[in-house]
């Protein structure tokens, strides 16, 4: 069974993730880093539109 035979990864993210660093530990890991990226990302065209918008609804633009 491949459950059985697979090796255990705990102790090396116990390692991971609790030496001393500056980095968040959001960030530890490596591909986290990809994932938070494209989250800012999406948050940051999504704050840009609703502020565009928000602009056009002030100046009392229909189109």
């Amino acid at each position: 069974m491949s459950l059985i035979n697979r090796p255990n990864p705990v102790p090396h993210l116990q390692r991971l993730y609790q030496t001393p660093s500056h980095t968040p530990i959001y960030l530890r890991k490596g591909g986290d880093k990809f994932i938070m990226a494209g989250f800012v990302c999406l948050a940051g065209v999504g704050l840009i539109g609703s502020l565009y918008g928000a602009t056009k609804m002030a100046r009392g633009v229909k189109n």
